[in-house]
């Protein structure tokens, strides 16, 4: 079995971020029909696959011989890991990146039993099977190469972990504004609505109070108050346009990288702002 040292731990981390990130884009890549950079970061890794391999050979150390304890340990951990993960997350950001809720026996959309099943097999399979190939480029890799690669990774790793952030935060931010439009623009929908039900009522009223004295009465009563009615409708029209040309010209100044992140997370969704996502993803899909 294998014992590493904390760069050669590293190492192995980032090994398997990338290849984490080989996986999901490939898959996600073939369901979109198009080019999907998968993930939370900008960069070809995805840390949730490479914290969950260095768990999971951990985990199999000490079990060594006994698959079916490896498969139950490795289950457990992995998932109680994408459970707290998926919650921090969302805390932080105000959306969640994966999401589990159409699965059968899945909790609060975080985790699932199938996922979890997954995780249990590749408790089993990693360490004999997939983990062989990185065991023998970690043995003919030299110490110094080791080092200075893990460094050097290192460097790209916390800079893609920080421009991150700093996207996940301002998309966060984004969907706090689009919510506010959304908002806005439902309020003038629901005054238009009250302003038509309004206008019926008066036309209703006025042929009713009129009705006796002649059809003149009736139509020059009815032509007051539809030109009345005209022109709030006209004005509620009005601002309900602005409302939506606001939308539209936030949607244009997103960053390039909050696009990339909506863009190669299909399951991503947000508790609190679920309709200002689908409101994203609709004008992006129009705007191409």
């Amino acid at each position: 079995m294998y014992e590493y040292n904390p760069f050669q731990w590293m190492l192995v981390f980032y090994i398997y971020c990338v290849l984490g990130w080989v996986f999901e884009s490939i898959v996600v890549s073939a369901q979109q029909r198009r080019p999907v950079n998968r993930g939370f970061l900008r960069g070809p890794m995805l840390p949730i696959y490479g914290f969950g391999a260095v768990m999971l050979l951990h985990v199999a150390l000490p079990l060594d011989g006994h698959p079916v304890a490896i498969f139950f340990a490795g289950m457990i951990v992995a998932t109680v890991f994408e459970y707290v993960v998926g919650v921090l997350m969302e805390s932080l950001f105000k959306v969640r990146y994966w999401d589990y809720s159409e699965h059968k026996f899945q909790f609060q959309g975080r985790i699932c039993l199938q996922s979890s099943v997954v995780w249990g097999l590749l408790a089993v399979v990693l360490p004999y099977f997939i983990h062989r190939p990185v065991e023998r480029f970690l043995e003919r890799l030299s110490p110094l190469a080791t080092v200075i690669t893990v460094c050097v990774v290192s460097v790209y790793f916390v800079t893609d972990v920080i421009g991150s952030v700093k996207t996940a935060l301002g998309f966060a931010k984004l969907l706090e504004e689009v919510e506010r439009m959304r908002a806005e623009a439902d309020v003038v929908r629901q005054q238009l609505a009250a302003q038509a039900e309004r206008t019926r009522e008066q036309l209703a009223q006025a042929a009713q109070e009129l009705r006796a004295q002649g059809t003149a009465a009736v139509q020059e009563s009815r032509q007051r108050i539809l030109a009345a009615s005209e022109n709030q409708r006209l004005q509620l029209h009005l601002a309900l346009r602005e409302v939506d040309s606001r939308l539209s010209e936030r949607v244009k100044r997103m960053r390039v990288t909050s696009k990339w992140m909506l863009r190669g997370n299909p399951t991503l969704r947000s508790g609190r702002y679920p309709a200002a996502i689908e409101e994203l993803r609709r004008r992006l899909r129009r705007n191409g």
